[in-house]
């Protein structure tokens, strides 16, 4: 259910009680839903959470442990606690022989470093963590920071750049239409109409191909594709 679950308990509240105030926290939930964590999130991730501190403070090395639970610290939108866990487990990488920098368990934790300071908002930040993670593993994330660096960069204003980094995208992973959409909209911003309009054709073809598991992920992605004409050209 998602972020939909603030507005369907807002709206049920509001007609519950009458009260014009609950509609008006429903939209507070709506402004302030890129720094609210999802609350099935929230609660799905809970006990799983304190098990992986457990099992980290148990064996520091468990690699497996520190990244997952980065990836929960993320998905909860809490960038400063991945960081932290991020950063610390890197400093003890440094020393050691099992897991050393430079290996693919570090490539991972650059690639979640990313994803932490784009959160923040700093996407001149996350590009030395995605580039380095690409350095040492051009496959890491199935091509994931590519797509990040693109969008720190759309962010930077360097659209040549943040256009080359989905070109290297999705020549890794073709059945991405939120790549295809935003490709469009940074060849628009190049004034490459024409490419513009070659990759929102694209997007529709991927997702004439796509199996059902993938397109309820990218099915917002598909409507942003239909809807080109109204915000793209």
């Amino acid at each position: 259910m998602g972020y939909w679950s603030y507005y369907v308990l807002s709206i049920l509240l509001a007609y519950a009680l009458q009260n014009p105030a609950a509609a008006v926290l429903a939209l507070v939930f709506w402004l302030c839903r890129g720094f609210l964590p999802d609350p099935v999130v929230w609660l799905r991730t809970m006990g799983r959470m304190s098990k992986l501190r457990a099992d980290i403070q148990l064996n520091p090395s468990n690699m497996v442990a520190t990244r997952d639970l980065a990836r929960l610290y993320l998905e909860r939108k809490r960038p400063k606690k991945a960081i932290e866990l991020i950063e610390h487990t890197r400093q003890r990488m440094a020393v050691s022989t099992r897991h050393p920098q430079g290996s693919l368990d570090d490539a991972e934790l650059l690639l979640q470093l990313g994803v932490a300071r784009m959160q923040l908002g700093e996407p001149e930040a996350a590009l030395e963590p995605l580039v380095a993670a690409i350095a040492i593993a051009p496959d890491v994330g199935r091509g994931d920071p590519y797509m990040l660096a693109s969008d720190a960069l759309s962010k930077l204003g360097r659209w040549e750049e943040a256009e080359d980094s989905l070109d290297r995208f999705v020549t890794k992973n073709q059945s991405s239409v939120q790549a295809y959409v935003k490709l469009a909209r940074v060849r628009a911003k190049r004034k490459d109409d024409a490419g513009s309009k070659d990759a929102i054709t694209q997007a529709k073809h991927t997702w004439a191909v796509l199996p059902s598991f993938i397109r309820r992920r990218e099915w917002p992605w598909y409507l942003a594709a239909l809807a080109s004409p109204l915000w793209l050209f």
